[in-house]
């Protein structure tokens, strides 16, 4: 009985050890770092598509459900009055599971669009799938980008908020 309880023993802390051995917890969550914002084409006037892209320096870790949200406010012409209007998009992804590419927004700038450097603001949120690092993270800037994204690691998610400004000519 005493023998077969110390292999028992013996099985269980092997078990322990090798299950604990494989868990890094050395690395927490944290969110994405950017180098700022690109857009395309590099010239823009009213009526154009244009690709907007928060462009990352340094991929993300341990995240998984990710909300991104994309605003710009801008004026428009209407029956020869000037109006606001306001152009967003937003979308849901995973993360580490599906998606860690470059958050983009395609949008077509209306043709009553009036001539102006409008701000485009974008925010991103992530549920982490280890406890997060903490702290905060600022754009690195990079070739080709404009404007600025701060990251932010908390416990239990992260966040990201930036702009940048937008001229869009007639």
């Amino acid at each position: 009985m005493r023998k077969t309880l110390l292999i028992l023993c013996g099985f269980t802390a092997v078990f322990a050890l090798i299950t604990l051995s494989g868990c890094d917890d050395s690395d927490g969550s944290y969110p994405p770092t950017y180098k700022g914002f690109s857009y395309e084409p590099s010239t823009v006037y009213a009526g154009d598509s244009v690709v907007i892209t928060a462009v990352q320096a340094k991929k993300g870790h341990y995240l998984n459900a990710t909300d991104y949200s994309f605003s710009m406010k801008i004026y428009v012409t209407v029956e020869g009055e000037t109006q606001d209007s306001t152009l967003s998009y937003s979308y849901h992804t995973n993360y580490d599971g599906t998606d860690n590419g470059n958050p983009t927004w395609k949008l077509l700038i209306p043709d009553n669009a009036v001539a102006g450097s409008y701000s485009c603001s974008f925010s991103a949120k992530w549920s982490n799938s280890a406890d997060g690092e903490g702290g905060s993270y600022a754009s690195t800037g990079g070739d080709g980008c404009t404007g600025s994204v701060t990251s932010y690691s908390y416990t239990l998610y992260s966040q990201a908020s930036g702009s940048f400004t937008l001229p869009i000519r007639q």
